[in-house]
């Protein structure tokens, strides 16, 4: 028993053979013309950014979402589910200790048994056992499957944060849309107003026979189109009062207003980072990269299939038939032993899933390099709509100007009767547009500045992430 116990415990301590290359990470090429310029200092990107727009409304809904949306919950808890997952696949790497307790009462039939006339046909039997298995993991079977299973771990947190910088980016972008809408309503609000003077005054010319009819139904028409758009806008605003609502967990229902879309700050500049950054701070990537590991730590469990299961077993306890007896030096009864099972034919079961971990890997290989491609694709897209869209805007502002002018002088002129209706029309009109283009566009300036930290990641992910577990070991 001395040199038993000896021989279980070099067995325990012997590492395993690991039957798969280590991962090492790829190199992807970055684009030539990289847009975000480099800063060998701290970065925006891993500042809470949604503060530094200065509305205390929207830093309020943020915090609401990461606490109570329920896709946050589910990913959490998705997290708890391969937690959970990687403890059942490591505790096969420790002994397996059981215990059996039976007490056993038996009648020997004497029909079926004409030997034991004479014997006593009856007993019972007392049993206390304590049980112990081990798999002895010499080719690395188990511990492949436990570094595959963390690997899967650690891409299921990089998922969860994927889904906080999700959630988090649609409550910043839902709230700057209903703030658009909200400025749009109230110039359509105000359109709306001052095509109904028009129109009254349009028909006050008419009933003292000063215009034909055909201006009065022009006002009318132009009166008429500033409703349907009063309208629709209720209906954007109503509809995304209910995202907001879904994405911070309650139940459709009106949402508290802050600052107005053109008096919110903007950040001292845009984030700033390398291409290397996208790959260490995107949650996505990460995850990706953590597929692979997984993949390629699988190859291992295929490959240890090969060859012989080594396990050993071993019992000690005490039987008898008698509880008076049963702790007794005479009732004492062990056993200890091992087995070798080797595959010899599978008709190529093995052969084929070493293949199919092979395809897996490579597949998961050329997924993380389409996802680092997207990334590069996805930095480079919101960059330049943000800075054009910062030209736009300037744009879109003297637009405005220019159109404010061409309406008051077509007014002046229909008012002296220089020039007819159509031009006051024309004008109102095109205002009317270019007003609600030029909302849209300072609306547009900071949602692509939200696509950007988007886009980057950044270290502000993390930082929601651990607000969303609060707990310690909230970083990987």
């Amino acid at each position: 028993m001395r040199y038993y116990r000896l021989i279980i415990l070099i067995l325990l301590f012997m590492p395993s053979c690991l039957m798969y290359t280590p991962y090492t990470r790829t190199y992807v090429a970055p684009p030539e013309h990289w847009r975000i310029t480099t800063n060998e200092f701290s970065t925006l990107a891993n500042l809470r950014w949604w503060e530094q727009l200065g509305d205390p409304v929207l830093t309020k809904l943020i915090e609401e979402a990461i606490q109570n949306n329920q896709d946050l919950k589910v990913a959490v808890y998705r997290v708890f589910e391969y937690a959970a997952q990687l403890g059942i696949v490591r505790a096969d790497l420790f002994p397996q200790l059981g215990g059996n307790v039976n007490a056993e009462r038996q009648e020997i039939s004497l029909q079926g048994n004409p030997f034991t006339v004479g014997i006593d046909r009856f007993f019972t039997t007392f049993t206390l056992l304590l049980n112990l298995t081990y798999e002895w993991d010499v080719w690395g079977r188990i511990q492949s499957a436990s570094d595959a299973a963390l690997a899967d771990l650690l891409g299921q947190i990089d998922a969860r944060r994927t889904v906080v910088l999700t959630v988090i980016s649609a409550v910043a972008t839902a709230y700057l849309q209903l703030r658009q809408y909200d400025m749009q309503l109230e110039i359509a609000q105000k359109t709306l107003k001052s095509r109904r003077e028009s129109f009254a005054f349009s028909t006050l010319r008419f009933e003292g026979g000063l215009v034909s009819e055909l201006e009065v139904k022009q006002s009318e028409s132009e009166m008429e189109n500033a409703i349907v758009e009063v309208k629709e806008l209720e209906i954007s605003i109503g509809q995304a009062e209910n995202l907001l609502s879904i994405l911070v967990g309650r139940a459709p229902d009106y949402i508290e207003r802050g600052s107005a879309i053109d008096k919110l700050n903007n950040p001292p500049c845009i984030p700033e980072g390398t291409p290397a950054d996208i790959i260490e701070q995107r949650p996505d990537v990460l995850k990706a990269e953590k597929a692979i590991i997984a993949a390629n730590a699988s190859i291992g469990v295929a490959r240890a299939q090969f060859f012989p299961q080594i396990s050993l077993a071993t019992f000690l306890g005490t039987q008898s038939s008698s509880l008076n007896t049963l702790f007794k030096n005479a009732s004492e009864t062990w056993f200890y032993g091992g087995a070798l099972s080797q595959p010899i034919f599978t008709g190529g079961r093995l052969t084929y899933q070493e293949e199919k971990a092979e395809a897996l890997k490579w597949e998961a290989f050329h997924a993380y390099q389409q996802t680092i491609l997207t990334a590069f694709k996805e930095v480079n897209d919101v960059l330049i709509g943000h800075s054009k869209g910062i030209e736009l805007l300037e744009v879109q502002k003297r637009r405005v100007k220019v159109l404010t002018d061409y309406l008051y002088l077509a007014t002046l002129r229909y008012k002296e009767g220089e020039t007819d209706y159509l031009n006051v029309l024309d004008a109102e009109r095109q205002l009317f547009s270019a007003q609600l283009d030029w909302a849209a566009a300072q609306s547009y300036i900071f949602l692509t500045l939200v696509d950007i930290y988007k886009a980057l990641g950044g270290g502000w992910v993390i930082d929601a992430d651990c607000e969303l577990m609060d707990q310690n070991f909230c970083h990987d």
